[in-house]
């Protein structure tokens, strides 16, 4: 194992050949790998049935969950019923079972993801709540529909005591957007300091938004972690934007007993 670069709260390493963000610190009750540029997710062309294959030497038997993601804020609590080869339309995953591994794909897009606190874990349940939040989906806040999931099924403090993580998506500089509907949304929806203009077009901060929306979600703002990298300039990152037209990173947890 080589350790090639240190972020607060996220460990970027390379595992024989693989490049596997780790999100600190890692919590004794759950797996959790962003997977991305390596010979896991190479090649793969989005097929997610030859994923599923790669990722068998990892996840073993457990089914896989693998939404068809749509860029909406569907979240679908994880079931075996709801795994491979079954893909329902949804962006976000709760997962509080051990007898399923859940994933989403991203190549821009920010992974976002909600865990409770040790001592809440040990004393009601473990739980994952997994986030596909794009410029769409921030717009649309997935991170509020993700958030009331969670507290609905295990109550508000589950959620007050929780951490995020905001994981590598696309900066501001490199995401210029024209003005059209879904821009016009955006303005109407962003935190000022999370847009600016410069030569006509629209720059929005999506990590800066999700942020902002975790916040106002009632999680604590010392439990909230961004990576701060941009995934059109880090070449261990796909990037759709950069090229990447079918390769994607998978954000890939499965709850562990103690």
């Amino acid at each position: 194992m080589i350790r090639f670069k240190n972020l607060e709260n996220f460990r970027l390493e390379s595992v024989r050949g693989e490049n596997i963000l780790r999100f600190l610190p890692e919590p004794r009750f759950a797996c959790v790998r962003l997977f991305m540029r390596g010979p896991l997710m190479d090649r793969s062309d989005g097929d997610i049935d030859v994923l599923q294959r790669r990722l068998s030497l990892t996840a073993g038997d457990l089914p896989l969950m693998a939404p068809r993601q749509v860029h909406g804020v569907e979240i679908v609590e994880a079931a075996p019923s709801f795994a491979l080869p079954v893909r329902p339309a949804a962006d976000g995953i709760l997962l509080t079972s051990f007898d399923v591994v859940a994933s989403l794909r991203y190549a821009d897009c920010a992974p976002v993801l909600v865990l409770p606190s040790e001592e809440w874990a040990r004393q009601n349940r473990p739980w994952a709540l997994l986030l596909h939040s794009g410029y769409k989906g921030t717009v649309q806040n997935i991170v509020h529909a993700g958030l009331r999931k969670v507290e609905q099924a295990m109550g508000r403090e589950a959620v007050s005591s929780a951490s995020a993580w905001v994981g590598p998506c696309i900066a501001g500089e490199d995401y210029p957007r024209s003005q059209e509907e879904w821009t016009e949304r955006g303005l109407a929806v962003f935190h000022p300091k999370n847009v600016w203009e410069w030569e006509g077009r629209c720059h929005f901060n999506i990590a800066g938004e999700i942020q902002r929306q975790l916040l106002e979600g009632g999680l604590a703002p010392q439990n909230i972690f961004v990576s701060g990298l941009n995934t059109a300039a880090v070449p261990e990152c796909y990037s759709y934007r950069r090229g990447d037209k079918a390769d994607r990173m998978m954000l890939y947890v499965r709850l562990v007993r103690a």
